[in-house]
């Protein structure tokens, strides 16, 4: 089917890719016919759109919404008090409440249509109950109570001094169940009032706080786009370049079902895919047995990040076709926004909304085409040896010990051109590496899959030039130019499809169905397949077996979260003979991991200690993970966020939980796990300071600070001793997560783990394996690297059952 579109110069073209909002509020780019493209019309389409996006349903009652303004405008109320500035954007900042920049409202959609936790059920009775004096009374306890009539008020009667006073001991309390409350109301009050966007996608709070909201480089490209028109008409061998620099280079591998079945299945029987289209009566139901299309391949990949992404990538090349289904959509280069509050929305794993059950881990994983490696932070560290020494060793995986091994580490590395230098290091990495330089600590220079010019602090949001390179600029490119495959995002994968061969124990898979909406409608197609692998991540792989009917009793288990906590140093920016890092440096610009400490890690001992790395934090993130003890100091620490360092310990974590889905992650911090988090703060509070911090401090409930240049050394070390001793299993300081591994782990009998070392699972034939669920351990460091070498030899396995079954 050909579909026109007419210029703005009036002439019409090709149009093969089309943009749109999808069911979902997210991006469409529909691949309906490859030929010539109006990019600076198909831009401007988007940018109108998506200012068309509505805002999630509030559906909570109007006691729950009392309620919930107050509990908000406790976080975050309206100042009268306070250090007044000549900047009126900073005097505004103070004096505008939450409920004035209409956060609660924001907040009720977010629990009525995004917050997919098994606490929220309790939250909305706990709105209703702080909307009565006597659930106030049980809540509260004597705070709500006066020598007024009518004596006990409920929470949103009460005075800001006195609901303040009650925040503050929620957040010490005895009672677990309050300091989750506590967690739960400061964490979506200030990620919603940070990252919220006025009509023009602005957030009042930005100035203020010295943040530039998206890379102003962006800006400037898109603008170049918009403005001057790049795409050169006429010049067809320069059209598909043109094209490729703004939509990404994956657009003539995309196949949207957001088209009728007829267009979706043309579109993939000319890449190559048999396809029948199976027509049902008028409003008859999708299921199982009567799906719209069932398509055919040798194999289909579920999921597309560094796992999926890789096996899908060497497949194609070897003349296989390969179907890539995606759960989340296709956002590359100019067709990103670079907001943090709209990219964690689409990007990340429900909205960027998971945590475990009982609170105590903060989760981050990608959800998009190329998975976490479009969101990931750069980092590129081979598999440390003493780690492939114990997964060999120790649970009996030769793979690891093996050449074929070292060959993917060094053939993953070549793909992304993984290097080391740096032209200009970031904030953040500057005051790592100055601060162990000072102190005597190791300090290595972090190999990245990206260029040494690549000084882009934005890269958790997506990559804007391409210069990172995650699975969807390389391997998935090779799936697409191959001509042998094409990717489905906006696809679920809801089971793993299986027959029963004569003569075997195991069951045998036969392809995958997966679910999508049309219209707003669930619709369900299905693909037959040679083999099937499964790489959607440790945190839903394991829900697609259990769906599937796989039994092992380890799926699920094991889960690593290599959990993190951090600690903070302010850099002044005053006065200017004084400042380092320099003045024009922010926090949340540069490289974002370039530097890396291991003087805790244990590298050569036991293999399980913690690594110093730093993060990336835009306003949100920083906001959640900062203490909260009033409504004018969250502010003040706010203020200095862009000249705020932080810098955290990941822990090698031999405790483990279990996932039966994102929406049920169990996670307790084993002790041992705990001591060297302790101990990796200690040393990350002396890095802050000898790097020349003016103030310093930890993210626990009670707020402590220190002013390094005012204080004795004998007050240091007690501060330091202090705050790193504190208990981080108690909910009292904030524990984070961006790697999820193991939960599906690889070993050498199905007693102890779900897949063999090719990858294949013990209990179905046919069915493979390739995420960081395989992992056997914690890794310790990044994992990018690791898995996807493992993936890369896991296809080797595959390709030699392809040539088998093909002869």
């Amino acid at each position: 089917m050909e579909e026109r579109t007419i210029g703005r110069n009036g002439s019409s073209g090709k149009g093969s890719f089309r943009f749109g909002i999808g069911v979902d509020g997210k991006k469409d780019h529909t691949v309906v016919e490859l030929g010539s493209i109006d990019t600076h019309r198909l831009l401007l389409s988007v940018g109108e759109r998506d200012k068309k996006q509505l805002p999630p349903t509030n559906s909570l009652s109007s006691r729950q919404m009392k309620s919930l303004s107050a509990l908000c405008d406790t976080i975050l109320p309206s100042l009268d008090h306070f250090p007044h500035s000549s900047d009126e954007s900073v005097n505004r900042f103070y004096r505008i409440s939450a409920s004035m920049a209409g956060t609660p409202q924001l907040f009720g959609g977010m629990i009525c249509e995004k917050l997919k936790h098994p606490m929220t059920g309790l939250l909305k009775l706990v709105l209703w109950a702080l909307s009565t004096w006597f659930g106030t009374l049980i809540l509260c306890g004597m705070g709500c109570v006066s020598t007024k009539f009518p004596f006990i008020h409920s929470y949103p009667d009460l005075s800001v001094e006195k609901r303040q006073q009650i925040m503050r001991s929620w957040s010490l309390s005895y009672i677990r169940h309050l300091r989750q409350l506590f967690r739960t109301i400061k964490l979506l009050t200030l990620l919603i009032f940070f990252t919220q966007l006025d009509e023009s996608e602005d957030n009042l709070s930005w100035k203020a706080i010295g943040y530039c909201g998206p890379d102003p480089e962006f800006k400037a490209q898109l603008k170049n786009h918009f403005l001057e028109g790049k795409s050169k008409r006429g010049e067809e061998d320069k059209e598909d370049e043109d094209v490729e620099e703004v939509i990404g280079p994956l657009y003539k591998g995309l196949v949207h079902l957001n088209n009728p079945r007829d267009i979706t299945a043309d579109a993939l029987r000319r890449i190559g895919f048999p396809v029948s289209v199976i027509r049902r009566k008028h409003k008859a139901a999708a299921n199982l047995s009567s799906p719209s299309l069932v398509i055919q391949c040798d194999a289909v990949v579920v999921g597309s990040g560094s796992g999926g992404g890789v096996i899908a990538g060497v497949l194609a090349k070897a003349g296989y076709k390969v179907l890539v289904l995606e759960k989340g959509g296709y956002f590359a280069r100019n067709n990103l926004s670079l907001l943090e509050g709209q990219t964690m929305d689409q990007m990340y794993l429900n909205g960027g909304l998971v945590a475990s059950d009982d609170m105590g881990m903060f989760i981050l994983s990608g959800s998009t085409v190329g998975g976490g490696s479009a969101i990931n932070w750069s980092a590129s560290i081979k598999t440390p040896q003493h780690v492939r020494k114990e997964w060999c060793e120790k649970h009996g995986l030769e793979l690891f010990g093996s050449e074929l091994y070292r060959e993917a580490l060094d053939a993953v590395c070549e793909k992304m051109g993984v290097q080391s230098e740096i032209g200009d290091e970031g904030f953040n990495n500057a005051v790592l590496r100055k601060g162990c330089q000072e102190m005597g600590y190791p300090v290595n220079t972090i190999p990245r899959n990206s260029s040494s010019d690549h000084y882009c602090g934005w890269c958790c949001l997506g990559c804007k030039d391409g210069k990172k390179k995650g699975t969807l600029e390389t391997w998935l490119v090779d799936l697409v130019k191959s001509g042998n495959g094409a990717i489905l995002p906006g696809c679920e994968a809801i089971k793993v499809l299986h027959k029963k061969k004569e003569g075997k124990d195991r069951k045998v898979a036969r392809g995958v169905a997966f679910e999508f909406e049309y219209k707003g409608i669930k619709d369900i197609c299905v693909v037959e397949s040679k083999v099937t692998i499964v790489a959607c991540g440790a945190l839903c792989t394991p829900a697609l077996l259990k769906r599937s009917g796989l039994r092992n009793q380890n799926i699920g288990r094991h889960l690593h979260l290599h959990p993190v906590t951090m600690a903070w140093g302010y850099f002044p920016d005053e006065p200017a003979s004084e400042v380092w890092p320099e003045a024009y440096k922010k926090s949340y610009e540069g490289g974002i991991m370039t530097a890396m400490s291991s003087v805790v890690a244990e590298f050569e001992q036991s293999g399980y200690g913690a690594v110093i790395q730093t993060p990336s934090l835009h306003p949100g993130m920083f906001s959640i993970v900062t203490p909260w003890t009033s409504g004018i100091d969250i502010r003040d620490r706010m203020r200095k966020f862009s000249r705020t360092a932080h810098i955290f310990a990941l822990a090698r974590d031999k405790g483990s939980g279990t996932v039966e889905s994102p929406k049920h992650i169990s996670y307790r911090l084993a002790g041992v796990d705990e001591e060297n988090l302790q101990k990796g703060i200690e040393k990350v509070l002396r890095i802050l300071a000898a790097a020349g911090a003016e103030e310093i401090g930890t993210h626990h409930n009670k707020g402590r600070t220190l002013n390094v240049k005012q204080v004795s050394y004998h007050e240091f070390e007690k501060f330091v001793k202090e705050e790193s001793s504190r208990p981080l299993a108690d909910l009292s300081t904030p524990l984070c997560s961006a790697h999820q591994m193991g939960s599906c782990r690889m070993g050498s009998n199905p007693k102890q783990s779900v897949v063999n070392q090719t990858g294949e699972t013990w209990e179905m034939e046919g069915l493979y394996l390739a995420d960081t669920s395989v992992f056997p351990t914690a890794l310790g460091v990044n994992p990018m690297v690791t898995v996807q070498a493992t993936a890369y030899c896991i296809a080797q396995s595959v390709v030699e059952v392809l040539r088998r079954k093909r002869s």
